[in-house]
Parts: structure tokens; C-alpha cells; sequence
């Protein structure tokens, strides 16, 4: 593949990574996600069923894009989606070093299709709501939500960016399955910029509408993020800015899980602490187990 399509800083392997760009005379800006190898590990971690896996990967993949905005090491963006389908829900977290983590409130559910290979994820999502909570290390952290319009995920944050953050823009999102797993996992968005005109938004409707090939067999067929957006758009000036890194990477620790046993207060951190047996905790976001003896959780109360 041409080095014309390697941003600075993208990998000329089969990583993961986010490239930022921007096209049509500075009008718009694009970023493009490869991140196959994160939706594998979510599916390795929560044993996922098929259109829970599809789901999710989406998911995971669409709050990547929407965490772009974060800046400093401290701030964390949370979305969450509470429905009335069969998967129930589910929560992503990411920061600002391309890091993301998320879960599905039930994540074996009964897979069903569209058409033959492709998964109908809004019949597993059914109806709700997405709540974004952008926490900046302020007093109070932005919190916006919308009503899902679809299920199908890439609608509905193309919705929430529209209607909660009044930025139009084109969100696609993908995730191929086969019998063995996760084959693939990515998408793009396009969002217009303050100064795009009607034409810039006729251009790109048209592009929408124009029978663009899903960015599933895009990713199939071996296209980067970057050849994705020049096909996309289809602007030969299209500026590639960065490429960066992005993985599932949870950031749960014994330290963590020890304030959450703080924070259900004394009174009943003491009844738990007569239990000869001890508890246990898990990480939603990467099952990870943490057991605490009696007598660590007096030690605990003793010292707080």
C-alpha cells in the first residue's frame, strides 16, 4: 500500500489505531478506526454471544471516537446505554490515550439476522436511551442523552453528536464475525466544521447515499483507516494528521476495589467484615477477582 496512506505516527502492521484528518478545503474532519484486536479481547474477557460481540465492538469502537475531544491525562468519558432488549445495556469508559473498556449487561443473547450474515443488532439492543457523561476533572462533569433511534449503534451516536452536541455527522461502524470470532472491527466519522457550506453537505449526503461500501468488508478486504477515509470522501487533498494507538485496557487494581468497599460505608463494610469467609469483588470490565479476608476488611476499618 502507497506510504500516502500512513498517517504520522500510524503502524504498518495489523495494530489498532485511531488516524485523525481533515478534508474538502478544512471544512470537515474525519477519523478512522481500526480496532479489531480490542473487540477480540472484549470478546476473550465477557465470552460474548454473536450479536452481543457485534454490539459491543460497535459500542467500544463509537466511544473511542466520541473520547477524541479529551485532552489531559485525567479526563474520562462514559457512555451508557440502558434498553428494553435482550442485551439489557452497556457501559464503555475511555481517556484520553485511547484506552477503552466496556461491558454488556447480558452478554449471551440470541443472535438474529437481518439477511443472511448480517447480525440485527437493534432487535438485541431494542429501545432506550445513550447517556454520554464527559468528566474533565471540573466540579461538574457534561452529561448528554438521547433516545436510541435505532439499535443499530452507529445511528444512534450519529444522533447524540446531532442533537447533544450539535455537530452534524457521519458515523459508521462495524464488527465481522465468523464461526472462529472476531475477523474484523472498525469504522469512520465524518463530522463538518464551522464554515461548511451547503455544497460540503450536499457532497457528503451524497456520498452517504451513494451505495458506499460497508466499512465491514472495507476492513475484510484489508483497507486501513486511512484508505477508508480517502475512499470516503474522496478529496485527493485529504490531510492525514496523526495516527495513534488505541486497545481495551482496564484500569482496575486492588487500590480501586478497596475504596469501593469504603464507599459503602462503615456500617455495613463492618457487617461484611464478620464473615469468616471473607468476600470477593469482580471488575465488570475485565472479570478480574479480588477476594478480601476478614480480617482485611477490619484492617481496612481501622485504618479509615
Amino acid at each position: 500500500m502507497d506510504d500516502f496512506y500512513f498517517a504520522p505516527g500510524s503502524p504498518k502492521d495489523d495494530s489498532d489505531y485511531m488516524v485523525t484528518a481533515t478534508a474538502l478545503g478544512g471544512k470537515v474532519r474525519a477519523l478512522a478506526i481500526r480496532s479489531t484486536h480490542l473487540v477480540k479481547e472484549a470478546l476473550r474477557i465477557h465470552q460474548t454471544s454473536p450479536v452481543a460481540t457485534a454490539a459491543l465492538g460497535r459500542f467500544l469502537t463509537g466511544t473511542l471516537f466520541l473520547a477524541d475531544t479529551l485532552k489531559s491525562d485525567g479526563d474520562t468519558l462514559t457512555v451508557n446505554l440502558r434498553s428494553d432488549g435482550p442485551l439489557q445495556g452497556m457501559t464503555a469508559v475511555a481517556d484520553s490515550h485511547g484506552h477503552v473498556r466496556g461491558y454488556c449487561l447480558e452478554p449471551v443473547v440470541e443472535t438474529t439476522y437481518h439477511r443472511p450474515g448480517k447480525l440485527n443488532v437493534g432487535a438485541a439492543v431494542g429501545n432506550g436511551k445513550l447517556t454520554v457523561v464527559k468528566d474533565f476533572g471540573l466540579k461538574e462533569p457534561y452529561v448528554g442523552q438521547v433516545e436510541l433511534i435505532s439499535g443499530e449503534i452507529a445511528e444512534d451516536f450519529t444522533y447524540y453528536l446531532a442533537s447533544s452536541e450539535q455537530t452534524p455527522s457521519i458515523v459508521s461502524l462495524g464488527v465481522g464475525i465468523d464461526a472462529n470470532g472476531v475477523t474484523c472491527a472498525g469504522g469512520f466519522m465524518v463530522q463538518l466544521l464551522p464554515g461548511a457550506d451547503e455544497e460540503t453537505i450536499s457532497y457528503l449526503e451524497a456520498r452517504v447515499n451513494g451505495g458506499f461500501p460497508d466499512v465491514t468488508f472495507l476492513l475484510t478486504e484489508g483497507f486501513n483507516p486511512e484508505k477508508i477515509l480517502d475512499m470516503f470522501i474522496g478529496d485527493k487533498d485529504i490531510c492525514f494528521l496523526q495516527g495513534a494507538p488505541v486497545s481495551y485496557q482496564c484500569n482496575c487494581s486492588r487500590e480501586r476495589m478497596e475504596r469501593n468497599l469504603l464507599a459503602v460505608g462503615k456500617k455495613d463494610l463492618a457487617e461484611l467484615a464478620e464473615d469468616p469467609k471473607g468476600i470477593d469483588l469482580e471488575c465488570h470490565f475485565c472479570d478480574k477477582k479480588y477476594h478480601f479476608s476478614s480480617e482485611e476488611l477490619k484492617k481496612l476499618l481501622e485504618e479509615n
